[in-house]
């Protein structure tokens, strides 16, 4: 039993397949294939279904066996990040994807924490949507990201609740209210940010069995602020977006209060002292001290 036997067979439950695995893996199908199958002969049983067309899936000793499998290539992960540590290397990388609002108003924070308490980690940011982030990660081209939108078969750790305000011109009747209630928005024209946390504002909608007003969709919060000056829409939108913006519009808080979760993910839990577990520590650091 070999680690790239191990390796290649959860690659290919990971991505549904022999094809996406090989490309993840740099290694042609068939030797995949021959990986796992060696694999499967050496314990005497089968531990994937084969048929054509469908799914693949565990067989039921597959199912006893990857639990341990899973558990013992995190404790490689482990033994691996303790050598990585004991080097004398002089620097190391943290690839962190991060949706554009983070980046804004987390990152830097996160940049300025590592150079002045751990100075050989460097921050190597990637700018992309949560679904980008969660593939990038699966591709193993970034260590970790913030996303606001489920992340299956990863670890994942709250970091914060982002509320949604309604976002208005000063001279709309909604600017005098201290809170917005949700039904008030029925049959306002709204102005939408495109692959950014739209589904969360349809899934609030939908939750009242209402279809909202879209007028507009932007892919930048800051195309909908001009239109929203102009009294051609309002917006919901949420806090980290506000404190990014330049020129801030009224903004009022919905009522019940609507949050999107931002959690941090990796492919794998933190070992004790890798960059992953003190960006962690960061932010706990950064959330307590009222930073984000």
């Amino acid at each position: 039993m070999t680690l790239t036997q191990i390796n290649a067979l959860l690659t290919v439950l990971d991505c549904g397949g022999f094809t996406e695995a090989g490309k993840r893996l740099y290694m042609t199908q068939s030797a995949v294939s021959q990986a796992i199958a060696g694999l499967e002969e050496e314990l005497g049983v089968a531990i994937i279904t084969r048929e054509r067309r469908k799914a693949i899936k565990l067989t039921p000793a597959g199912e006893r066996i990857i639990v341990h499998l899973r558990r013992l290539m995190g404790e490689v992960n482990a033994v691996k990040e303790i050598a990585e540590q004991e080097k004398k290397s002089p620097l190391r990388l943290l690839r962190i994807g991060c949706f554009p609002s983070i980046c804004a108003s987390v990152l830097p924070q996160v940049v300025r924490y590592f150079e002045q308490h751990h100075a050989s980690i460097k921050i190597v940011p990637l700018e992309a949507n949560s679904a980008e982030i969660i593939t990038a990660i699966r591709e193993n081209l970034i260590d970790a990201g913030f996303v606001h939108m489920p992340a299956e078969g990863m670890f994942s750790t709250p970091v914060y609740k982002d509320r949604f305000s309604v976002v208005v011109p000063d001279n709309h009747p909604f600017a005098r209210q201290r809170q917005i209630p949700l039904n008030a928005l029925i049959g306002e024209p709204l102005i939408i940010s495109k692959g950014r946390y739209e589904m969360s504002i349809m899934a609030l909608f939908a939750g009242m069995n209402v279809t909202p007003k879209i007028k507009y969709e932007f892919n930048h919060p800051s195309t909908a602020m001009s239109f929203i000056r102009q009294g051609l829409g309002i917006a919901l939108l949420p806090e980290l977006t506000l404190k990014t913006l330049e020129q801030p519009l009224c903004s009022v808080p919905l009522e019940p209060a609507f949050y999107r979760q931002i959690s941090l993910i990796a492919s794998e839990p933190p070992v004790a002292g890798s960059p992953l577990q003190l960006l962690q520590n960061c932010l706990h650091q950064l959330v307590e001290a009222g930073h984000i």
